[in-house]
């Protein structure tokens, strides 16, 4: 399945929360239209420094304060909004796996581990609304800050603003390139930490027997063995985030200084005032937190991206045995079993039983005897249906079971 497919899941729980998003996006609106008025602000406050004008800096001071007290309000909203819906979607997600897994065959529960399951039912679904949380409240603010004030810069000179963003592209290779390394690296390290779980949860379920054969040396190794891969599977995607920033961080850097040098020129060239350079150096430190911010929830996206592809794994497996929508009710059940010519194999070359025939009336008593591994169990437990027969069939009151 390709990856956008998988990333569909979520669509129908974004929809349902479609009206607490959609506040959550005015409110971000209004929040990134304040951007260009605090670059705008930053020159005229320059401007009266310079002047040494009192009077006039206290008033673009109180008009400061107000627009930060706005501003804080709008963002407390979009906040609180996004939190409500990724929480709702993780809940709702949550509470589907489970009920998923309930309808899965004993087949499945019997080679999976039960610590994998529990880390996919918590940490990536926790991981997954945090992510939708971010897309929301980080991600499409900063994209939206970035344009705005670009804008802006474009309105006060573009000559500068085309020069200056030249490295752009080059940052935007890089950010790429890191994120596709990162998502390989958090792939591994998930099911590092996955397997460590489900070691953990065997070891302590049996505790007893690791005693009992006084294997706890054993075990303790095997312990330092997962723990040791998954500390190199962590330090593997750290070290690539923070090459990352280094990396990023320079050309960010060499963008500054290269900037001051275009503004000398352009004022020189009588293209911008002093007061205009205040302003667009104000606005280029405004791009500053968005593209950080943009390039860190890249990187949890592609962590996220990692936990949706092992939630899908587990909805898209499907039960092994599937109850007729038509099937027959037992009201009154007398007792009368009976097998007929049953074979099992949990895998299909291995017959655990073969032309198993078995009858049992109301009151009867029968005792199965056996080696360990015989098949005493697998015959009880096909009575349940919690396995289907290969062939043969299994009535109870002279009907057939699987109807």
């Amino acid at each position: 399945m390709k990856l956008p497919s998988k990333i569909s899941y979520l669509f129908p729980y974004l929809r349902q929360e479609a009206k607490t998003i959609s506040l959550a996006f005015i409110c971000t609106i209004g929040f990134t239209i304040f951007w260009p008025i605090l670059a705008w602000l930053a020159g005229r406050m320059a401007e009266y420094v310079g002047k040494g004008d009192i009077n006039s800096i206290i008033y673009f001071a109180g008009f400061a304060a107000i627009v930060f007290i706005l501003r804080g309000a709008i963002q407390y909203g979009q906040d609180t909004l996004m939190a409500k819906a990724a929480l709702k979607i993780a809940l709702d997600l949550r509470k589907l796996v489970y009920a998923h897994l309930q309808t899965l065959s004993l087949n499945y529960f019997e080679v999976a581990k039960t610590g994998d399951l529990a880390y996919r039912l918590t940490e990536d679904i926790d991981r997954i609304g945090e992510v939708i949380n971010k897309i929301f409240q980080q991600f499409i603010p900063s994209i939206l800050q970035l344009i705005v004030v670009l804008g802006y810069m474009i309105y006060v000179n573009w000559r500068l603003t085309v020069a200056t963003f030249i490295v752009a592209p080059i940052m935007a290779v890089l950010i790429t390139l890191f994120g596709a390394q990162l998502l390989e690296l958090t792939r591994k390290s998930q099911t590092r930490v996955s397997n460590l779980s489900a070691l953990i949860t065997e070891v302590f379920s049996g505790i007893r027997l690791v005693q009992a054969y006084t294997a706890e040396e054993y075990e303790i190794n095997r312990f330092a063995l997962e723990s040791e891969n998954n500390r190199q599977s962590k330090l593997a995607a750290e070290r690539i985030k923070a090459l990352q920033f280094v990396v990023i961080g320079f050309l960010e850097a060499m963008s500054v200084i290269f900037l001051f040098f275009l503004g000398a020129w352009q004022i020189s060239a009588q293209n911008m005032t002093g007061t205009d350079f205040v302003s667009y150096i104000a606005a280029v430190a405004l791009l500053i937190d968005p593209i950080s911010i943009t390039t860190n929830n890249y990187n949890e996206f592609k962590q996220g991206q990692a936990s949706v592809e092992r939630i899908v794994e587990l909805l898209d497996l499907q039960p092994l045995i599937i109850e007729n929508k038509d099937a027959i009710s037992f009201s009154n059940i007398n007792g009368l079993v009976e097998y007929r010519n049953v074979t099992f194999a949990y895998n299909i070359d291995q017959p655990v039983l073969k032309n198993i025939n078995l009858t049992a009336k109301q009151g009867e008593v029968i005792a199965l005897v056996g080696a360990s591994g015989a098949g005493k169990s697998t015959i009880i437990n096909l009575l349940p249906r919690f396995y289907d027969v290969v062939s043969g069939e299994i009535l109870i009151e002279n009907k057939k079971y699987k109807t």
